[in-house]
């Protein structure tokens, strides 16, 4: 797959029990999907309300960080249902858009899933709800 500049990639070093070695998968995400994903969870101000009671220099580190994670999450998620259907061990690369129906429905059910590994990283407190 050829690299786009409106997309981002991230590329996981992955092995399974199944596997004799590891292979690299790199997720392909566009910027306009994760820009969607943003809005549709309210993640500027799901960080804002976590940083609110930081200072601003903490805050603006905090912020650049969380959308570097924010990125390696949903490419994460997109990961995980790449595997759960079955990749093959070869190194590849997935596109976002194979699964987007099925992220949608994490996104909409399941946003933690999105979010919680953020909060970790960040050690935030956490919240109920998104």
């Amino acid at each position: 797959m050829e690299h786009r500049p409106d997309h981002l990639r991230c590329v996981f070093n992955v092995k399974k029990r199944s596997w004799k070695g590891g292979v690299q998968v790199g997720i392909d995400v566009a910027l306009e999907y994760l820009e969607q994903v943003r809005r549709e969870i309210g993640f500027s101000s799901w960080i804002g309300h976590q940083l609110q009671n930081s200072s601003q220099e903490e805050r603006n580190e905090a912020m650049h960080r969380a959308d570097e994670l924010f990125i390696q999450s949903v490419c994460t998620c997109a990961l995980n249902l790449a595997l759960h259907a079955g990749i093959e061990q070869q190194n590849q690369v997935v596109a976002v858009a194979t699964f987007v129906t099925e992220l949608q429905r994490i996104i909409h059910e399941q946003p933690e899933q999105v979010t919680d590994p953020i909060r970790l990283e960040l050690d935030l407190r956490e919240t109920s709800g998104i």
